[in-house]
C-alpha cells in the first residue's frame, strides 16, 4: 500500500499542474462508475490477500531453499566468490528486475491470446477512466497468476544466487520492495494508469513510458495489442509488438459494452469473467463433437493454409515440421541438417557432421564412422545402441529389440537430410525414447527426368563415385542411386598389410501415384542392397607407442577384417482424404556379417587395462612386445586368440501412422497416431583360435576352434503411440503416449514379457511470428535384450525440457535447458565398449542417475553487395552428469561406482561453428567442431592420461560452378592435424582420423 498511497500523491500532483487537468475533471473521474469500481475491486483484493496471507512469499521461499539444497546435492556446494557484497547485490537486484519483468511480459501476452485468460483479464481493460486504482483492477484468478510467476521466478533466481553467493546474495529494496521496482512504481508507475500523457521519445525502444502503457488500454483493438511490457521495452520488439507514442493523447478507454463480460459491481466483475473463462474451455471439452462440426463447414479457398513440407506426398519422409525460416514448428529441441551442409562439405563420416548438433555426443573408433557411436543427451554412445535411428521413418539398425547396436549406418553421401528431434516427441518413435531419435533422409522419386555424378579423389587412395538417375510426373517415376567409397587407410600395419576398406550401396525406388479433389495416393517400392569389406581391428596403441607413431597398427591386428552385405526392402503405402493423412510400410531387412579380428590373450592379462599400463619390462611387457611383433609366443598363456563373430539379423514389421487435421473456430487440433508390429531376430555364432606370433607374422597354431557362443535371440513387439496438438490461438499443448508391449526370448530359454507405458505432455507458445518458447517432459524407455538375467531393468527416464526460440528468414536463435533423471541406468557390453569373452551383449543396471544440461543455436545470414551471402552458424551443449547410487559393476565403463562421480564418455561442453561466402558461382567455407575432455570410465576425480583429452578440428570447402552443369569442389578436413585420442575403447587408443583433402567434380543441372 505504501506505493500506492506515493503513486497516488504522484497522480494527483501531476494532474493538478498539467495544463490539461483541472480540479472538476479529477473529481469527475473520481466518480466515475469505472473508478468506483476499481475501489470495490481494490478491497475485495486486501481481504483475499488477508486470507492468502504470504502464500506467495512462503512458496518462493520454499522452492528457493528446496532448489539450493537440490543444487547442492547435484552440484556439490560451490566454493563462495571474493566478491564485494555491494556488487553482488546490484547484480542479483539487476538479474531479478529483468527476470521479473520478462515474466510479466509472457504473462500479459498469454493473457492477451488465450481465450480463457482474456476473459479473466478482460477485467482489468474494461475500466472507462485511468487512475492509479486502476493498477488493482485484477481479478482474483489474475493475481493468482501473477504471484505463481512471482514466486516461481523469485525462487529460481534466488536459489541460483544462494547457492552461489551464500549469504551475499542480498537485493537491494526499499520498505521490503525491489529498490528499482519501488522507484519505477513510484515515479512511473501509477502514471501509467492516469491521463498524464508523459511519453519518453527514444527511449520508448528500451523503456514503456506511461503514454505508451496508455495506448495498450484504448478501446482502439490494435492498440490493446500492443506494448504488453511492464518496464523494459525489449520484450515487445523481440515479439513485434512495441509501438511508440505520438504527440496526442489516446482519449477513449475500455471494451465496447457488447465485448464486456461482467457489470459494475463486485459480484459481477468476480463472476462474470470466470463464466466466460469456462466457456473457452467448452470447444475443448467437447473437441471431438465441435472439431467433426466445424470440419464439415465449407472452407474459403483463401483461407487454406498453404502446402508445407509435411504434404502427402512426402509424408513419412519428414518427421519434423518446419517454417518457411527453417526452425522447427514442434513442442520441443529439433534440428535438422540440410542438403547444403552435407554437400559443402562432403563428410563421409556420419560422426563429424552430427558432432554439430547440440546434444549429440559421439565416440571416434575407426576415423571413418563405419560403425558410428552417437548418443543424444549423455546417453552412452556405443554403437548408437541407446538411440532410435530411422530411414524415412522406418528402422534401419539390424535389430532394434534383439540386438540394437548400429552394425549398419547409410553412407552419407546418400543422405539429402537429417532431423534430430529430442524431448516429449521422442514418444511418438522407439523403442528408444531416452536421449531421442535421428531420422535419415534419403532422396525421393524426381517430378522430372534429371540426375547427377559425382567423382571425387583424395589422399592415401580415397576415392568416391556416386550418381543417381530419376525420372517422374508427380504421379509416377522410378529413381535409381548408386555410391561406392574406397579408400587405402591412414594406418601402417607392422609387417605390412591392407588397412582401408570399401563400401558399396544401391537404392531403387519405384512409385505409383493417383491424385484427385477427393482423395489421393501413392504407392511406393523401396529396395536396397549394400556390402563392405574392411580391414578393421578393435586393438589400439598403448600411449606410449600413440605418443610416437598414433597411426601405427600392431602386428597382432594383421587378421583384421569385417565383411557384411545388407538388403532392405519397403513397400509402402501413403494416403490423403481431406483433412487425414495415413502412411503404411511393410518393411524386411537383412544382414550378415563377419568379423575377424584379436580378440584376447588365451592367459594373459585384459588387454584394455594392459595398454593403458604402458608396461616396458617383466611379464606384461613381454606382453606388450608379443602384440607389438617383436617378441614370439612361447607359452600356451601367450597365444592370441583371434575370434569371429558370425551373425545374422533378420527384421521385419509393418507400421502405420496417420495424421488428422481438423480446423475450429477457437481450437485447432493435429491428432497424430501410430502402430507397429515388428519382429527381429540375430543368431551369433562366435568362434576362437589360437595363433602364434612368430617373427612379427600370426601363424595358426592349429588346435581346435573353440565356440564362444552359439544362440539366437528373438523379439516380438508392439507399439502404438498418440499425440495430440490442441492449439488454442498461439498455445499449443501436445500430450501424447506411447506403449510397448515386448516379447524377448533367447532359444530354448523362457520367453520374457514386458509392458512400458511411456506418457508424455508438451507445450508451445508462439510469441508473435518470430518467437515461441517451449517446455515438456516425458517418460524415456530403452528395453531389456534377450537372454538378459532377470534382475536386468530396462533403462527407465523422466526427461524434462524448457526452451525458447527466435528466428525469421535472416537469422535464428535456441536455448533449450534438459534433465534427464534415470530411475534406473543401464550399460550394454559389446566389444567396441571393450567387453570380452562371455560378458558380450550382456546388459548390466547403473542405478538411479541424471543428466543435465544447457543446448544454444545460432545463426545469421548477412546480404552483402554484389550478390554475396555470408550465413555463420554456432551451436552449444553443456552436459554436466551424476550418479547417484553407488555399486560395483561388470560393465567396464561403470566398474565401481561411488555416488557423484561422473558418467563415461560424455564431453562437458562441446560447440561447433560454420562461415561461408556464398554467390551463385562459388561457395567457400570454414567449419570447426571443438569439445573438452571424457572420461574413459565413470569417476570423479581430474581427467587423466587415461581418459580422452580435448578435440578441435577444423575442416573447409571451396566450390565453383564452371558451368550450368559442372561444378568444381574441394573439402579439407582436419586440417590442423589434430592427433588427439578419441577412445580408448575397446583396446587401446584409438586416433582421430589425420588430414583428408578431397578434390571432385560434379555434373548436375543448375537448381
Amino acid at each position: 500500500m505504501g506505493s500506492l498511497a506515493v503513486g497516488i500523491l504522484v497522480a494527483v500532483g501531476a494532474s493538478l499542474v498539467g495544463v490539461r487537468a483541472s480540479m472538476t475533471e479529477l473529481l469527475r473521474t473520481l466518480r466515475h462508475r469505472s473508478t468506483a469500481l476499481d475501489i470495490q475491486l481494490l478491497l475485495g483484493r486486501q481481504l483475499l490477500g488477508l486470507l492468502w496471507g504470504g502464500g506467495a512469499l512462503v512458496g518462493s521461499f520454499w522452492l528457493a531453499s528446496h532448489g539450493v539444497r537440490w543444487l547442492d546435492a547435484a552440484f556439490g556446494r560451490p566454493t563462495t566468490p571474493t566478491l564485494d557484497v555491494f556488487w553482488v547485490g546490484l547484480l542479483y537486484s539487476a538479474v531479478l528486475f529483468v527476470a521479473w519483468d520478462a515474466s510479466r511480459f509472457v504473462v500479459h501476452w498469454l493473457m492477451h491470446r488465450v481465450p480463457a485468460l482474456w476473459a479473466i483479464h478482460q477485467l482489468h481493460h474494461s475500466a472507462e477512466v485511468l487512475t492509479p486504482l486502476t493498477f488493482h483492477r485484477l481479478h482474483p484468478l489474475e493475481s493468482v497468476l501473477y504471484q505463481l510467476r512471482s514466486a516461481g521466478v523469485t525462487a529460481a533466481i534466488a536459489g541460483l544466487f544462494f547457492w552461489v553467493f551464500r549469504e551475499q546474495a542480498q537485493v537491494f529494496s526499499l520498505l521490503g520492495v525491489h529498490a528499482a521496482g519501488f522507484v519505477l512504481n513510484a515515479v512511473f508507475g501509477n502514471l501509467r494508469h492516469s491521463h498524464v500523457w508523459l511519453r519518453f521519445g527514444r527511449v520508448e525502444r528500451w523503456l514503456i513510458s506511461p503514454a505508451q502503457h496508455q495506448m495498450h488500454h484504448a478501446v482502439d483493438p490494435a492498440l490493446q495489442q500492443s506494448n504488453y511490457g511492464t518496464w523494459l521495452a525489449i520484450w515487445d520488439r523481440m515479439a513485434g509488438t512495441l509501438r511508440l507514442a505520438g504527440a496526442e493523447p489516446v482519449t477513449e478507454f475500455g471494451l465496447a459494452e457488447a465485448e464486456r463480460n461482467h457489470g459494475d459491481d463486485l459480484v459481477s466483475a468476480w463472476l462474470g469473467p470466470l463464466r466466460d473463462a469456462l466457456r473457452s474451455f467448452a470447444p475443448a471439452l467437447t473437441l471431438f463433437a465441435a472439431m467433426t462440426a466445424s470440419a464439415q463447414e465449407p472452407v474459403d479457398p483463401e483461407d487454406e493454409p498453404a502446402p508445407t513440407e509435411d504434404d502427402w506426398a512426402s509424408y513419412g519422409e519428414d518427421i519434423l515440421v518446419y517454417a518457411p525460416d527453417g526452425t522447427p514448428r514442434v513442442a520441443g529441441s529439433a534440428h535438422q541438417i540440410g542438403e547444403d551442409v552435407l554437400e559443402q562439405y562432403q563428410h563421409d563420416d556420419i560422426e563429424r557432421t552430427m558432432a554439430a548438433v547440440p546434444g549429440v555426443t559421439t565416440r571416434g573408433e575407426d576415423g571413418y564412422g563405419l560403425r558410428p557411436n552417437i548418443g543424444i543427451r549423455g546417453v552412452n554412445s556405443d554403437r548408437s545402441a541407446k538411440i532410435t535411428l530411422l530411414e524415412d521413418g522406418v528402422p534401419l539398425v539390424p535389430a532394434p529389440y534383439a540386438a540394437p547396436a548400429a552394425y549398419y549406418f547409410p553412407m552419407a553421401a546418400r543422405l539429402v537430410g537429417v532431423e534430430v528431434f529430442k524431448g516429449p516427441a521422442a514418444t511418438t518413435h522407439g523403442p528408444h525414447t531416452v536421449g531421442g531419435a535421428i531420422n535419415l533422409r534419403t532422396r525421393e522419386v524426381p517430378d522430372e527426368t534429371t540426375g547427377a555424378l559425382d567423382v571425387a579423389a583424395g589422399l592415401r587412395g580415397t576415392a568416391r563415385l556416386h550418381g543417381w538417375v530419376g525420372t517422374g510426373n508427380g504421379d509416377h517415376g522410378a529413381l535409381l542411386e548408386a555410391v561406392r567409397l574406397e579408400t587405402g587407410g591412414f594406418k601402417t600395419l607392422d609387417g605390412g598389410g591392407p588397412t582401408g576398406f570399401e563400401r558399396n550401396e544401391l537404392m531403387f525406388k519405384g512409385r505409383l501415384g493417383t491424385s484427385g479433389e477427393a482423395a489421393s495416393h501413392a504407392v511406393e517400392l523401396k529396395l536396397g542392397y549394400a556390402s563392405e569389406v574392411s580391414h578393421e581391428t578393435y586393438l589400439g596403441l598403448s600411449p606410449s607407442d600413440y605418443a610416437a607413431t598414433p597411426y601405427r597398427r600392431y602386428a597382432a591386428s594383421q587378421n583384421g577384417e569385417m565383411g557384411w552385405h545388407r538388403t532392405q526392402t519397403e513397400l509402402s503405402w501413403s494416403a490423403q482424404v481431406a483433412d487425414f493423412k495415413f502412411r503404411t510400410v511393410a518393411y524386411h531387412h537383412w544382414l550378415s556379417r563377419q568379423w575377424t579380428k584379436f580378440n584376447r590373450f588365451a592367459g594373459g592379462p585384459d588387454v584394455h587395462a594392459l595398454l593403458q599400463a604402458d608396461p616396458t619390462a617383466g611379464t606384461a611387457g613381454a606382453y606388450m612386445a608379443i602384440l607389438r611383433g617383436e617378441a614370439d609366443t612361447e607359452t600356451a598363456e601367450q597365444a592370441l586368440q583371434i575370434g569371429t563373430n558370425d551373425r545374422r539379423y533378420h527384421s521385419a514389421g509393418i507400421q502405420s501412422t496417420g495424421q488428422w487435421d481438423v480446423r475450429g473456430e477457437k481450437v485447432d487440433s493435429t491428432l497424430r497416431f501410430g502402430l507397429r508390429l515388428h519382429g527381429d531376430q540375430v543368431d551369433r555364432r562366435h568362434t576362437e583360435e589360437a595363433f602364434a606370433m612368430t617373427s612379427g607374422s600370426l601363424v595358426d597354431m592349429g588346435g581346435d576352434t573353440d565356440v564362444l557362443l552359439d544362440s539366437r535371440d528373438v523379439a516380438l513387439a508392439i507399439a502404438a503411440h498418440v499425440q495430440e496438438e490442441v492449439a488454442i490461438g498461439p498455445v499449443h499443448v501436445l500430450p501424447g503416449a506411447r506403449v510397448e508391449a515386448i516379447r524377448t526370448q533367447r532359444v530354448d530359454e523362457k520367453a520374457v514379457d514386458r509392458v512400458a507405458v511411456l506418457p508424455g505432455l508438451g507445450a508451445l507458445v508462439e510469441l508473435g511470428t518470430h518467437a515461441q518458447i517451449y517446455a515438456g517432459g516425458h517418460r524415456g524407455f530403452s528395453p531389456v535384450a534377450p537372454g538378459q538375467p532377470i534382475e536386468v531393468r530396462p533403462e527407465v527416464s523422466w526427461n524434462y525440457e524448457l526452451g525458447a526460440r527466435v528466428g525469421d528468414a535472416e537469422r535464428h536463435a535456441e536455448l533449450t535447458g534438459f534433465v534427464n533423471d534415470y530411475v534406473n541406468l543401464t550399460g550394454q557390453c559389446t566389444i567396441s565398449g571393450g567387453c570380452v569373452g562371455e560378458m558380450v551383449d550382456q546388459q548390466f543396471n547403473g542405478g538411479r542417475a541424471w543428466v543435465a544440461g544447457l543446448e544454444g543455436v545460432a545463426g545469421h545470414r548477412w546480404l552483402l553487395p554484389g550478390g554475396l551471402e555470408l550465413p555463420i552458424d554456432a551451436t552449444y551443449t553443456f552436459t554436466h552428469s551424476r550418479f547417484r547410487t553407488s555399486f560395483v559393476s561388470g560393465f567396464p565403463q561403470f566398474g565401481a561406482v561411488t555416488a557423484g562421480d561422473s558418467l563415461p564418455y560424455v564431453p562437458g561442453h562441446s560447440g561447433s561453428a560454420r562461415v561461408s561466402l556464398e554467390h551463385d558461382l562459388f561457395r567457400l567455407g570454414v567449419g570447426t567442431t571443438a569439445r573438452t575432455g571424457m572420461r574413459d570410465r565413470a569417476g570423479s576425480e581430474a581427467l587423466g592420461d587415461g581418459d580422452v583429452p580435448a578435440l578441435f578440428l577444423l575442416d573447409a570447402a571451396a566450390e565453383v560452378r564452371v558451368s550450368p552443369l559442372l561444378r568444381v569442389y574441394a573439402t579439407g578436413s582436419n586440417l590442423t592435424g589434430s592427433k588427439a585420442v578419441t577412445s580408448w575403447r575397446p583396446f587401446g587408443a584409438r586416433p582421430t582420423a589425420p588430414t583428408q583433402v578431397m578434390v571432385g567434380i560434379k555434373l548436375e543441372p543448375a537448381p
